[in-house]
């Protein structure tokens, strides 16, 4: 634990020096171009950080220097993350930088990772305020640990063009058992101090044991996702082929765009696919999830029942 204090310093320190260079971007007289949806969840995003859209690279250098929880709010869900997905065009000395955060931010997981390790044999909740102790002690305890794992997408090379799609929420629905949960509850509250958990055991208890293969953890994911991919364009040497003729494609999958892309340029986007600013909806997920309960049965497990029907 005595590097943490270091760890988080370097985070904090590499994602100020982003924030600054995309903000003397936004202020550069040359223009850059950007690609940033706003569907309703990004919104709120912009909204929590006091950025809007008109100004794309101040607004996301925010998102990228957002370490931890906002004041105010409760150190809770860490999967509760702000979203913004886009893509910006920035110079080469922006994409090292970025890369330079990456890195802080994979030794800062690493480090958080082997001290979760270490204290592998205390129950997940003593585990957690152990850490959430840790942070304090090293000046920050409002960190946010997803935030302050997510890497960085970036495109150091610059494609010739890149593919944009979204990606319906998934939702995950798997059978689990009494006995299951009961442990799960039970690992969450060892002490039995916590009476939400303790009265979910007892509806556990109280559940028919006809009912046991009823029993549902229904995981969704919060929203949907963009894709980002790079397409690059082989001039190939084919015999016949005219000169400078496109010969074949390659692509590259970059990920998830829960934050802008960083886009290696000269100041403008390649190619790039134009798509909705809302996600679509999705008919065929919501029939099927017609059979399972829409209010949880054990909330802290994410567990629902099946309406057997």
């Amino acid at each position: 634990m005595q590097q943490l204090p270091e760890a988080l310093d370097q985070l904090h320190r590499r994602a100020t020096e982003l924030q600054s260079a995309l903000e003397a971007i936004q202020q550069s007289d040359r223009q850059w171009e950007s690609y940033l949806l706003q569907p309703g969840f990004a919104r709120d995003a912009a909204l929590a950080l006091n950025q809007d859209f008109d100004a794309p690279f101040r607004l996301a250098g925010s998102l990228f220097a957002l370490l931890d929880y906002s004041e105010g709010s409760e150190l809770s869900d860490a999967r509760q993350t702000l979203q913004i997905p886009g893509v910006l065009a920035v110079p080469g000395k922006v994409i090292a930088v970025a890369q330079s955060l990456n890195e802080a931010k994979g030794a800062f997981q690493q480090l958080t990772g082997d001290i979760k390790t270490c204290l592998s044999d205390r129950p997940t909740l003593e585990r957690n305020e152990r850490l959430r102790d840790a942070l304090a002690d090293a000046g920050h305890p409002r960190t946010h640990l997803r935030q302050s794992y997510r890497q960085i997408l970036l495109c150091p090379h610059r494609p010739d063009a890149i593919a944009l799609s979204w990606i319906k929420a998934r939702k995950s629905i798997r059978k689990v058992t009494a006995d299951w949960c009961e442990k799960k509850l039970i690992q969450l509250d060892p002490q039995g101090l916590d009476s939400g958990i303790q009265y979910q055991r007892q509806l556990l208890a109280g559940l028919h044991p006809s009912q046991h293969q009823l029993l549902r953890q229904v995981q969704v994911q919060s929203r949907p996702n963009l894709q980002v991919a790079e397409i690059f364009y082989d001039e190939g040497e084919v015999k016949g082929a005219v000169k400078g003729e496109v010969t074949g494609e390659r692509y590259r999958q970059v990920g998830y765009s829960a934050m802008p892309v960083l886009v290696e340029s000269d100041g403008r986007l390649p190619e790039h696919t134009r798509v909705e600013h809302e996600p679509p909806v999705s008919r065929r997920r919501q029939r099927r999830d017609l059979k399972i309960s829409t209010e949880p049965f054990l909330p802290a497990l994410r567990v629902h029942l099946h309406t057997g029907n």
